[in-house]
């Protein structure tokens, strides 16, 4: 960072982390075992129901999953019209959106470089705003929803999605329980970003103290069957679980890896594992002026 002709050495922007870790798995964002995010994509854009003409923002875009599910409904609008922002802090999520975008063919679909919590958008700008498992991640989340309400215009729309707080488990558990045994950090399900909103009371506060109004929370399941261990493994590599392994050494993760993947694998029936995925859907709106 520089002020003026100087430069400031040891400063990091609080977001940098989240952004290293997030272009570390991009490229295996969009991999199968991964689906309950199109999954939940498609449900979000069913229930946003954009309606032709409407510009629309998608905070934390990741690979474009929502922005391609609203862009794809906004084409299919026989109005036509309307046109979908995608901001994402990952330079590299950015590169995979905008292939997707190209691969789908749509013309409505921008995509910017830009902090969730510092949106450089003016005031009452936008008719929709939508952000998927992407709110957790921000340190101060009411002063991010008050940012997103201040791009939104009187009566605007805004949709979000958590993991509900019994997500990804016994996997999770099992996860935590031989992370620590191989030497790495000690953490407990319960200490997941996503655990700051995994309830629709703790959504509903968040929102309200944000200055939102008409707060309605849903949660569905959009889980599936893994077919094979390595599918979980899929999962921790190429999501924030991953942030967790940073700390083991190379052998300590073949390790981990190896003892992990055997629990997994004695877990399954028949040939296949549940992969819990409860989803929590919350909108609400700007107040009408």
């Amino acid at each position: 960072m520089t002020e003026g002709s100087q430069t400031v050495t040891g400063y990091e922007e609080p977001q940098a982390p989240v952004a290293r870790l997030f272009d570390q798995v991009a490229d295996g964002y969009d991999r199968a075992a991964l689906r309950f995010f199109p999954f939940t994509a498609d449900r979000l854009a069913q229930r946003l129901a954009p309606r032709p003409g409407e510009k629309i923002l998608d905070v934390a875009t990741g690979t474009g999953a929502v922005a391609v599910a609203v862009g794809q409904r906004l084409s299919g609008n026989r109005d036509g019209g309307g046109r979908i922002m995608a901001v994402d802090i990952s330079e590299r999520m950015l590169d995979r959106a905008y292939a997707n975008v190209r691969r789908m063919a749509l013309h409505n679909v921008d995509l910017h470089p830009m902090d969730a919590a510092a949106l450089e958008f003016r005031d009452s700008y936008f008719d929709a705003l939508t952000c998927s498992f992407g709110l957790f991640f921000l340190p101060d989340m009411a002063a991010a929803l008050r940012e997103w309400r201040r791009v939104l215009r009187p009566g605007g729309r805004l949709l979000l999605t958590s993991f509900g707080s019994e997500a990804f488990q016994p996997l999770a558990g099992w996860f935590c329980e031989q992370l620590q045994a191989c030497g790495g950090p000690s953490i407990r399900p319960e200490d997941f970003a996503w655990q700051r909103l995994a309830t629709a009371e703790a959504a509903t506060a968040l929102l309200a103290e944000a200055g939102f109004e008409q707060i309605e929370c849903v949660t569905e399941q959009l889980g599936y069957h893994l077919q094979a261990a390595q599918e979980w493994w899929e999962i921790v590599w190429n999501t924030g679980y991953r942030g967790h392994l940073a700390t083991l050494d190379a052998a300590a993760l073949a390790r981990f890896e190896q003892q992990h993947l055997e629990r997994i694998g004695a877990a399954f029936e028949d040939g296949k594992l549940w992969l819990n995925v409860p989803v929590l859907f919350v909108s609400a709106r700007v107040a009408e002026t």
